[in-house]
């Protein structure tokens, strides 16, 4: 280990933020100040941040070693984080136990450099946070040795790789800034620049599909959010990083032009990305669909460490916009309020089948929810390098110190914010200072839903932002989305902002068939969802007309104490005769991070504007249709991901879908092995005449295919017999497929299906799991979103 680097990185670890004060003279030109600096003590975030501490910690802990799956890395980072804030001789033990058994899997894979490159760079993130806490240098040294080994193998004249998982290009730049040792940031930039280079042979996952691991194009020619989600996110976190540390422009307009096509045409109202389950992907621009979007957890957690990135490297408030959204909602969603519960996926709709679960066979997320609450500090504040400016980032009640100039100053927030949009920033520098401060003027306050055109408020608000100092009103000069105060600074000097926290209504570009005709609220920087407890049960009927009254109102009692959103709408029902009529209703919305915290029933964050868009709750089976029955259905199980919206129902509920891989619905599907039938049955009250079906398919671009044929047969004395076509059976995605036939008055009909037999290859992502198989397999499945006969 070079311990002079190390030691001279403790000494001025009250000076070194997350990246680094000390750095070579290209970087960002913005510094973060470090978690380790900033004391929280707000009353959003300050009591999560203790259950984090106290809860969620210790029920990952429990589980690893009840399940024997050990990922320690980033529990490791997250418990460095808390130790540097708060002694805790238990936990620290905790965290030395596993940093023995992680030091022990680096070591077994010393001897051979081409496996050192399988240490990951949470191990090498987990070390140097671990070391500036503790100054116990154990994982440091292993990780030291491990990168020492990967760079002993590959790089320029030596062996080529893309470095596997995305993230170990982060951990080898946090490496570097731990160690000023400039070979690991090299490492990393080389195997950010291997990535779409045709120098090697790819194997499994990678020679599969290119773009599910960003390997489909050179880095700095990529224009496009593409493949997997979080391996994406956790790409474009160290291509920020060196394109501060090379300053070369063709990093920066990749990153750009990546981060445009993410935020302008692939995010969530709620700041997730990744909209696609198969592959966990990126979808397609403005491929958005609310009820099985994926909206991974981790995707958040890379989110919000990226879009920091970017404003570190662009000074511009719009990354924090983005950041704050993202994290306030699709991120803040992913813990229970009691912190022992997870979202995997975290969807905008749901019929009742959501919820969070309290371990999994693939637990990445509950870690990452750990870290990101453990290092929250890392976020609120930043100060340029050169010293002449310092940044308000987030309205997080808190205090921090800041070295500046050879001095320090001290900041210390008061607000109430998200529910109240009061802030009050003191300034305390050691001596009068020079400096011009920056508080981040939010773009819903100047009517931008997000960086970008993807969404727009309803509305337009003229409520401006106020800022006074010491009491008297100022002017609000603004430059890249900050207000800037630029003065000499003497203790006692006193900043007030007050932000507009109306209640705003919210519409989707209307290339996002999924928000078509629908409506968003939102507060501040929360977005609100509709849920079923507050709403007699039911949501999906809500209908909120563009006339209907809003207004907010913190109620103490409800979720540990919220700002709901209260109007007068309508929900739609069935008379005694199964008329569909208007009743009237009070809506109760909730912030979106809170749902799910009181059981399993019917949310929407989409809410209709018009009764077209409502659901109403069918008329179940329809009039001439005694019972319907099946020849088989998956068993559905509890598994922690939510993506079980099956439901024989479905295909007699009258509800038309927008295309095949529609799953703003419900569907039906089947699996049926080699030989064995398929088939669903009407069977009729009575004697009925029929001449057509209509059948529309699923195809959700995974597993379940358009079926290779299918007919329709009808009940004949004691037997099936087919019923004579008027033309071919067509099998097309995205409409319904209709089929004419000789009238026939029959007791029953059923549509029988071949399905397509696909062929999947060891090392492919394979159903039914979408995890990488182990062996060949032929899987056959099919669904059917709507039949219906006449």
């Amino acid at each position: 280990m070079r311990t002079r680097t190390v030691v001279a990185a403790l000494v001025s670890v009250t000076l070194v933020s997350v990246w680094g004060f000390t750095a070579p003279p290209r970087d960002y030109t913005i510094v973060a100040i470090p978690q380790s600096q900033v004391d929280i003590t707000d009353a959003f975030w300050a009591p999560r941040i203790e259950v984090n501490r106290t809860v969620s910690i210790q029920h990952i802990l429990r589980k690893y070693e009840e399940t024997g799956r050990f990922d320690g890395p980033r529990i490791i980072e997250a418990g460095a984080y808390m130790l540097s804030k708060r002694g805790d001789a238990a936990l620290e033990r905790q965290i030395d136990d596993l940093i023995e058994k992680s030091v022990a899997g680096v070591e077994s894979r010393l001897s051979n450099p081409q496996r050192a490159i399988g240490v990951s760079g949470n191990l090498l993130e987990a070390a140097a946070a671990y070391y500036q806490a503790t100054g116990k240098s154990r994982l440091l040294d292993a990780a030291i040795k491990a990168a020492d080994a990967m760079d002993s193998a590959y790089g320029a004249g030596k062996k080529t790789y893309i470095s596997g998982h995305e993230g170990l290009k982060i951990g080898l730049i946090r490496l570097y800034r731990q160690t000023d040792e400039e070979r690991y940031w090299k490492l990393a930039k080389f195997f950010l620049d291997e990535r779409g280079k045709d120098d090697y042979p790819r194997q499994g996952e990678y020679a599969i599909d290119r773009t599910y691991a960003q390997d489909h194009l050179r880095v700095v020619r990529q224009r496009e959010a593409v493949g997997h989600a979080v391996r994406a996110t956790y790409l474009y976190i160290p291509l920020a990083d060196v394109a501060a540390l090379t300053d070369e422009p063709q990093y920066r307009q990749a990153l750009d032009s990546i981060w445009q096509d993410a935020t302008y045409r692939k995010t969530y109202v709620t700041g997730s990305v990744g909209s696609i389950r198969f592959h966990e992907q990126f979808g397609a621009p403005y491929e958005l669909p609310n009820l099985s979007g994926w909206n991974e957890t981790c995707a958040s957690y890379g989110s919000v460490l990226w879009n920091h990135r970017m404003f570190l490297l662009h000074e511009d408030a719009r990354y924090l916009d983005a950041m704050e959204r993202v994290l306030y909602n699709g991120f803040l969603a992913g813990v229970s309020s009691k912190g022992n519960r997870f979202f995997y996926q975290n969807p905008l709709m749901s019929y009742g089948s959501y919820e969070r679960f309290d371990w999994i066979d693939t637990p990445c997320c509950p870690p990452n929810v750990v870290r990101l609450l453990a290092s929250l500090g890392n976020y609120i504040y930043a100060k340029s390098r050169a010293d002449t400016d310092v940044y308000v980032n987030l309205f997080v009640g808190s205090t921090a110190t800041i070295p500046l100039g050879g001095s320090a100053v001290r900041l210390h927030q008061d607000t109430n914010y998200p529910w109240d949009g009061r802030i009050r920033i003191s300034i305390d520098p050691q001596q009068t200072q020079d400096f011009t401060l920056h508080v981040r003027v939010p773009g819903w306050t100047r009517d931008r839903v997000m960086p970008g055109d993807l969404y727009r408020f309803l509305d337009t608000r003229t409520d401006p932002v106020a800022l006074a100092v010491n009491g008297l009103p100022q002017r609000v000069r603004t430059a890249g989305g900050f207000a800037l105060i630029e003065r000499r600074w003497s203790k006692g000097d006193v900043v007030d902002v007050t932000l507009p926290m109306a209640v705003r209504r919210v519409v989707a570009d209307p290339r996002v068939r999924d928000d078509e005709g629908r409506v968003a609220l939102t507060r501040g920087p929360l977005v609100y969802c509709a849920e079923w407890p507050d709403n007699g049960g039911h949501v999906l009927n809500l209908v909120v007309s563009d006339r209907a009254r809003l207004t907010s109102q913190f109620n103490r009692a409800l979720l540990g104490g919220v700002q709901v959103v209260t109007g007068d709408v309508a929900a739609l029902g069935r008379s005694g005769a199964g008329r569909v009529q208007e009743q009237p209703r009070t809506l109760v919305a909730i912030p979106y991070y809170a749902w799910a915290n009181r059981g399993a029933g019917e949310m929407q964050v989409w809410l209709p504007r018009t009764s077209a868009r409502a659901r109403v709750t069918p008329v179940l089976p329809p009039a001439a249709i005694a019972q319907v029955s099946s020849s088989g259905a998956i068993e559905k199980r509890w598994t922690g991901y939510n993506d079980q919206n099956d439901d024989l129902a479905a295909v007699y509920d009258g509800v038309d879908p927008l295309s095949s891989a529609d799953e703003s619905g419900l569907y039906f599907r089947m699996r049926p092995a080699l030989g064995q039938p398929a088939w669903i049955e009407y069977d009729f009250k009575g004697p009925a005449r029929i001449s057509r079906a209509d059948v529309y398919w699923v195809n959700d671009r995974r597993f379940c295919r358009l079926p290779a044929s299918w007919r329709i047969v009808y009940r004949k004395d004691d037997r099936w017999e087919p019923v004579v076509a008027h033309g071919a059976y067509d099998v097309t995605g995205d409409t319904f497929n209709r089929v004419e036939f000789d009238p026939v008055t029959t007791t029953a009909v059923r549509v029988e299906v071949e399905p397509r037999t696909v062929h999947y290859k060891t090392g492919e992502i394979g159903p039914p799991g979408a995890m990488f198989l182990t062996a060949p397999i032929d899987w056959r499945e099919f669904g059917i979103i709507e039949w219906r006969v006449r």
